[in-house]
């Protein structure tokens, strides 16, 4: 026969109380299962919201946005320093252009003295055959020399008019540079160091959040496993209701009938003292064990309101910490992209300056070969004008005493021209390198300006940003909702209210106070009854009560086998 179930038996009404005290028992521990399984799903949750809030701002993310700033500020701070080189090189050249000018009106006063030298000698050797044509043939070519000498003049003084604005146009660039990039710099810097301090941060206190929570996960594992008091009890309970039932079939049995009336309550009391005795151990080891669940739930309260303050913390908008941070960086990038913007402006508008006075630059240039061709011609006038002279004779003296200054002169313009050769060469050197600068300053890849690059930065952190207020937002919503439910939920932990109650009131309703509780006279009877009782066991303590009120031996317990590893590879394969 089978005793798992629990009748309520006519004969003893206090099972009513058992089976009362079972029930709740059953249904108050399946509800506190339930409550702390709902406590671990919370827990759960703010930890994945977490986990999500450090990924917003993810490595990568961080790695990429803050080398987008670094790109920047190197371009930046390079800025300062192109255009400090381009102002120097730009005092170069108009330094070259205010030596060469006096150069050139020394050329232009020695071709007017060559010119009248020609004059002269076409109107002294007018007599002389073949010397009027040669004489207008150095006329002309005196005359396309002026002209262009006259020409390179007219482009040295475009250079230096157009050095002018150029170079104050420079000048006001640079100090804005000298204004505006550190800031611009420092700004951006501040940006790169409040990225790496945000990450540090979140995964800072997201982590302490971790730890505690999983602090109150190991606690809650360990409360789960102490909850089986209840099950234990429970099963104490049954089998105090069952060692009724044994009893009163066995009274009813034949084999009871050599009993008489005396010996049957005596039986009865026995029982029932045996039975009040389990119940008076499960209730104690029962109120122990609900003792420290209590315990361990009401040390959640100062853990949770940890999680509480540091969620708090990350979700306050003037904690410049919180996403309201990023925002900040946002607005501050943004605002150097429009300062950035405008020197990037300014830098193209000198830069259009600048090739405009590369083109005059490298049209004086270009004149390099005409002053070469103007000082050839002139050597070559001299020389021929000498051979003719040497050919005419007497006639050529006075012809002579005109090419004689003619020589002079031409002299003196070659020294010029040399003088304005070398120091072309110069302004050539310093063009070149300016030419060089301003490639190099237009080098990077299409779409890599600075503004393309903060516009990059921009969207990632708003991007960050905007996820960051979401992940905050929903903390902040299931962490403060999470735990109030919490909270409510470990109230109704209080295994000990009622039940610990009625599970005294069952034991001390079953205590036998004066009767005659001994075994004389019961051995046959205990020898049937007892070993029914004692299959119903499931724990050592209660056999050991069992066998000493009942007067039997304890049970011997059998030693634990250790399995090899051979008996369990046999067990399995």
């Amino acid at each position: 026969m089978s005793y798992q179930t629990q009748p309520t038996l006519p004969g003893h009404p206090q099972l009513t109380m058992i089976e009362e005290a079972r029930s709740r028992l059953e249904q108050r521990f399946l509800d506190g299962g339930a409550v702390l399984l709902s406590v671990l799903d919370i827990l759960n949750k703010m930890i994945a919201s977490l986990d999500a809030l450090t990924g917003s701002l993810d490595e990568e993310t961080a790695a990429a946005t803050m080398d987008e700033l670094a790109a920047t500020i190197s371009v930046l701070s390079g800025m300062t320093a192109r255009q400090a080189d381009r102002q120097a090189r730009l005092k170069d050249i108009a330094l070259c252009e205010r030596v060469l000018r006096p150069h050139v009106a020394t050329m232009q006063e020695t071709l007017r003295y060559l010119r009248t030298f020609a004059v002269t000698a076409k109107i002294t050797g007018a007599g002389i055959a073949d010397f009027a044509g040669f004489a207008e043939e150095i006329l002309q070519r005196i005359q396309e020399g002026a002209q262009q000498v006259n020409n390179f003049s007219d482009r040295l003084a475009a250079l230096g008019a157009g050095l002018g604005p150029v170079m104050a146009k420079g000048e006001t660039t640079l100090a804005r540079y000298g204004q505006q990039v550190p800031k611009i710099v420092d700004s951006l810097n501040g940006g790169i160091t409040q990225i790496r301090s945000q990450r540090q941060d979140l995964a800072a206190r997201a982590s302490q959040v971790r730890s505690i929570a999983r602090g109150i996960q190991g606690k809650l594992a360990s409360t789960l496993s102490a909850m089986q008091i209840g099950d234990i009890t429970r099963q104490r309970l049954e089998h105090c209701q069952s060692s009724f039932a044994i009893l009163e079939d066995y009274l009813g049995s034949a084999d009871a009938d050599h009993l008489n009336a005396d010996n049957r309550q005596k039986l009865t009391s026995l029982i029932r003292h045996l039975v009040a005795n389990q119940l008076a151990q499960s209730r104690h080891d029962f109120d122990r064990d609900t003792t420290l669940i209590v315990e361990t739930v009401s040390s959640f309260t100062s853990e949770l309101a940890q999680i509480a303050a540091i969620q708090q913390a990350m979700t306050g908008e003037d904690d410049d910490r919180s996403a309201g941070a990023m925002r900040n960086l946002e607005a501050g990038v943004a605002e150097a992209r429009r300062a950035v913007g405008e020197i990037e402006l300014v830098a193209r508008a000198a830069g259009e300056m600048t090739e405009r006075t590369l083109s005059t630059v490298q049209a004086l240039l270009e004149g390099i070969g005409v002053v070469q061709i103007v000082r050839g011609d002139i050597h070559y006038m001299a020389l021929n004008t000498n051979l003719r002279c040497g050919k005419i004779g007497e006639e050529g003296r006075a012809i002579n005493v005109v090419t004689a200054e003619l020589r002079i002169f031409a002299g003196r313009l070659d020294e010029v021209a040399d003088q304005i050769l070398d120091e072309l060469k110069g302004l050539q050197g310093t063009t070149e390198q300016l030419l060089a600068d301003a490639d190099g300053a237009s080098a990077q890849p299409e779409g890599d300006t600075l503004d393309a690059r903060l516009a990059r930065a921009i969207d990632r952190i708003h991007a960050v940003a905007d996820a960051m207020e979401s992940d905050l937002e929903r903390i902040a919503e299931e962490g403060q909702g999470g735990i109030r439910q919490m909270n409510a939920a470990l109230l109704k932990l209080d295994f000990q209210a009622d039940l610990g109650d009625t599970l005294r009131l069952c034991a001390e309703e079953f205590a036998i106070d004066g009767e005659d509780l001994s075994l004389e006279g019961l051995e046959e009877a205990i020898a049937v009854v007892g070993p029914q009782i004692n299959r119903l066991y499931t724990m050592a303590s209660e056999r050991e009560l069992h066998a000493r009120i009942l007067g039997t031996a304890a049970p011997v317990e059998p030693p634990l086998m250790v399995l090899s590893d051979d008996d369990l590879d046999d067990a399995l394969f």
